[in-house]
């Protein structure tokens, strides 16, 4: 239980925390986050979800598909989302659906604001992605 509660702690705290130096070049994302320098490769292919991050590789992978018909911006907080999810479950052993992925949702959530992006349109256009799951 003391787990489960200091995980819950910890969460807060990386909830409130700013992702810094944002860089995209080439097939590469790279950023600060929680005073750690992550980076990893980006890998742009025919996925079953709409993104997806190695478990073996420092890489993360994004459907062609929403590559190719979404703006720049929905791009680019996807990769976000996708380099911390991987970083927090792989670094911190967070649980991937209750604690990494809500924390990367809310990261991804504030760049796409950031970069005035439109989050209910990126929102709605992962989740029916991702529901599709199983239906190709």
């Amino acid at each position: 239980m003391v787990k489960k509660s200091s995980n819950r702690d910890f969460v807060k705290i990386l909830l409130k925390m700013p992702v810094k130096n944002i860089r995209f070049s080439g097939n590469r994302i790279s950023l600060s986050f929680f005073n750690h320098k992550i980076s990893d490769k980006i890998t742009i292919k025919r996925e079953d979800h709409v993104a997806e991050w190695s478990r073996k590789r420092k890489e993360i992978f994004i459907d062609r598909n929403f590559g190719e018909r979404e703006k720049e911006k929905s791009f680019r907080a996807l990769c976000i989302h996708e380099v911390i999810e991987s970083f927090l479950v792989k670094e911190f052993k967070l649980r991937l659906d209750e604690e990494a992925h809500v924390v990367a949702t809310q990261k991804e959530k504030e760049y796409l604001e950031s970069a005035k992006g439109n989050w209910k349109s990126h929102e709605l256009k992962v989740f029916w992605d991702w529901h599709k799951m199983g239906e190709h």
